[in-house]
């Protein structure tokens, strides 16, 4: 269950634009200082709820929150970040500008996508554990998909960057497909930790448009059951077992969504599924957009590009 391949929810969290707008912090001032570079070593998406979205007092995560409950229901989505990661499916890019990494009143993160490692993730096709450019001293180009401006500015106080609202945009790859792009408002970035060799913590926060999720994600994700099913099953078996390997990915997606029985799962059984509609309403209401809150934990070593 651990293979990237079987994950319904491959995570691959790889922004695409990152720009910053009005309603930052008093007192922010410009970005100023030298520019350090980093590659994200690790994502994962906390259950937790870092920050108040909104602004109405209650901080906000939902999304989070629903991946954490897949997980309880045997998705593996962790091994499959940390394997993406590892693999080099996931190449994130973090340039920081900043005079001082204890104080200043003006600093900005720019979010890039890598491309090229040197040296690269894997040694060859069999290197089961790769990462191999996530030692602190590769070097990267930058995708020539990704944004040349894409940041939020903030400042440093005792050690610690907040930058934003704004909005930008994550992706999600979807059992090794191509990734899902997610428009992110009222979007927000905190980073601990920080030196020149690495950054301990960048949580990245915003929320996905109603809109966006029934319209983009929830499809995207049907479309990536039936082959996992395929592999894993044999419909032709029927229910309830429909022929699945046990403790497999697609016994997993049959026992959640095949709501009638017909060892296939189709994307109304997606939408109207109890959990699912439940978790996946939207919790917070940004510029008058409802919108479901997200929030992405990343760690980053040295590198430069």
């Amino acid at each position: 269950m651990a293979s990237l391949r079987q994950m319904l929810f491959s995570l691959a969290i790889l922004p695409t634009s990152l720009i910053a707008c009005g309603g930052g912090d008093d007192g922010v001032e410009p970005p100023s200082g030298p520019h350090t570079g980093y590659v994200v070593d690790s994502v994962s998406v906390p259950d937790d709820k870092p920050f108040d979205l909104d602004g109405n007092g209650v901080k906000d995560n939902a999304l989070g929150q629903v991946l954490g409950i897949l997980s309880g229901q045997g998705f593996d989505v962790q091994g499959s970040l940390d394997e993406a990661v590892a693999q080099g499916t996931i190449i994130l890019l973090y340039d920081l500008q900043t005079p001082d990494f204890t104080t200043a009143a003006g600093a900005g993160l720019s979010i890039l996508l890598g491309d090229n490692p040197t040296p690269a993730a894997c040694t060859d096709a069999a290197d089961v554990i790769c990462g191999h450019h996530l030692e602190g001293d590769a070097s990267f180009d930058v995708a020539a998909s990704s944004p040349t401006d894409a940041g939020v500015d903030g400042k440093i106080a005792g050690g610690v960057f907040n930058g934003g609202p704004g909005n930008f945009t994550l992706q999600i790859a979807l059992a090794g497909s191509n990734p899902i792009s997610l428009d992110l408002i009222g979007a927000r970035a905190k980073a601990t930790g920080i030196t020149a060799d690495g950054i301990g913590e960048v949580l990245l926060a915003g929320a996905i448009s109603e809109e966006q999720l029934n319209g983009e994600v929830l499809p995207a994700i049907h479309a990536q059951l039936g082959p996992i099913i395929t592999e894993d099953c044999d419909a032709a078996a029927g229910p309830p077992e429909c022929g699945c390997v046990a403790d497999s990915t697609g016994a997993t997606i049959i026992s959640f969504f095949d709501d009638d029985a017909d060892c296939g799962v189709t994307l109304d059984e997606i939408k109207n599924n109890g959990l699912i509609q439940s978790v996946l309403s939207p919790d917070v209401t940004i510029d008058g957009v409802d919108a479901l809150s997200l929030t992405v934990s990343t760690t980053a070593v040295g590198a430069s590009f």
